[in-house]
């Protein structure tokens, strides 16, 4: 009898608590996501500049190939290198989710899912990836932080065996 009065007790103090806001919390995610949106789209027309300005001057960049935290100067000469090397940017697919602190509450930040296409410049091979990342904002709104995951040798894996084939082709005479 003792136990279930204490059970009665604390769902009565449980439900006694002030219900979560939900659509609140979800504010910052609502707006982070429209942030990053725009920021996919600038990347697939090549405005590096502009998305740029999009994050902060102290973010962290933690691309696929490694787990180190790299400067904003590395994100930017990352992406400036993907557009030397490849055309047709097209980021297909995305489905955006709040991401969650330690208590599982959103926190502003993004976490998306898509599927990048682009065209290797040097050979015309056709590339095609999977793509999830986390996105952090800070107060001001700009990517405090973004962590990406992708198949990188993949990438490189479609160019080669694209390659391969256009070499076996005999030539026409």
């Amino acid at each position: 009898m003792k136990n279930l009065l204490f059970l009665i007790v604390i769902a009565a103090i449980v439900s006694c608590q002030a219900p979560v806001d939900n659509n609140s919390q979800l504010d910052g995610f609502k707006t982070n996501q429209a942030s990053a949106d725009a920021a996919f789209n600038l990347f697939e027309n090549g405005s590096l500049e502009e998305m740029g300005e999009m994050y902060a001057d102290d973010m962290f960049w933690s691309p696929p190939n490694t787990t180190d935290s790299l400067s904003k100067d590395e994100w930017q000469n990352g992406g400036k290198e993907w557009h030397a090397n490849f055309e047709n940017f097209s980021f297909d697919d995305r489905l955006y989710y709040p991401s969650v602190d330690d208590d599982f509450v959103p926190n502003g930040g993004v976490r998306v899912y898509g599927t990048w296409t682009s065209t290797h410049k040097a050979t015309g091979a056709a590339t095609k990836t999977k793509y999830y990342a986390v996105i952090e904002y800070n107060d001001e709104g700009k990517v405090s932080g973004t962590m990406e995951w992708f198949d990188l040798g993949g990438v490189f894996d479609q160019i080669e065996a694209q390659t391969a084939v256009s070499e076996e082709a005999p030539v026409a005479e």
